[in-house]
């Protein structure tokens, strides 16, 4: 548990570090202040029940006065990877059960909301814009972009692009996608093939 909530907690702060950020900013970025405390909550709920409970109890108080300054609200049973930012804060959340990979970024209204059936899954290096919003049991692949006030509740392809047509359906932007098996098998013949140059010399 320890372990966990220092690498988490480092990956945030180093990220922060390599945005420019100095440990002044750092102190008293209230992002910082939303994400920390979600760790310590997250890593609390592994302790026994005897000692959870009133741990628990005390840091209540202390997510709700965090919640009502940053506008932030991040479920401590959510998996949340380390290096998460939080950028320009109020109505960001993500709900129970929610899965979230390692170096993503939570715009000004991004939600990850959960349904009856199951919570939103996203890999790592997932961006949500502004007023984004994720919706029930779907997975959002690595690298995927949400874009401002898009409502995503289909799954997203690994480095997939969404975005909002003015007033009007979602529509897709194709990513990064794995070469067809047939496209591999032409490429690796092509390699192994003598070139003409190659032909005329051996004739010669």
């Amino acid at each position: 548990m320890a372990l966990s909530l220092v690498d988490d907690l480092w990956r945030d702060l180093d990220r922060l570090k390599q945005m420019g950020a100095r440990p002044a900013d750092m102190l008293f970025d209230q992002g910082v202040w939303a994400v920390a405390t979600y760790r310590l909550r997250h890593a609390v709920r592994a302790l026994p029940t005897p000692l959870r409970v009133p741990i628990e109890s005390l840091l209540r108080p202390w997510d709700l006065l965090i919640q009502a300054v940053t506008g932030v609200s991040l479920a401590p049973d959510a998996e949340i990877g380390g290096g998460l930012f939080l950028a320009h804060l109020g109505g960001i959340v993500v709900a129970p059960g929610a899965h979230l990979g390692r170096d993503c970024n939570l715009s000004r209204g991004a939600i990850v909301a959960g349904a009856r059936s199951g919570a939103p899954w996203l890999g790592d290096r997932v961006c949500l814009g502004p007023g984004a919003r994720i919706e029930g049991p779907v997975r959002i692949g690595n690298d995927a972009v949400i874009g401002a006030h898009a409502v995503v509740s289909v799954d997203v392809s690994d480095g997939a692009a969404i975005g909002r047509a003015a007033g009007k359906l979602l529509h897709l932007v194709r990513g990064r996608r794995r070469p067809p098996v047939a496209a591999l098998l032409r490429s690796v013949l092509r390699a192994a093939m003598p070139k003409p140059t190659q032909l005329l010399l051996r004739t010669a």
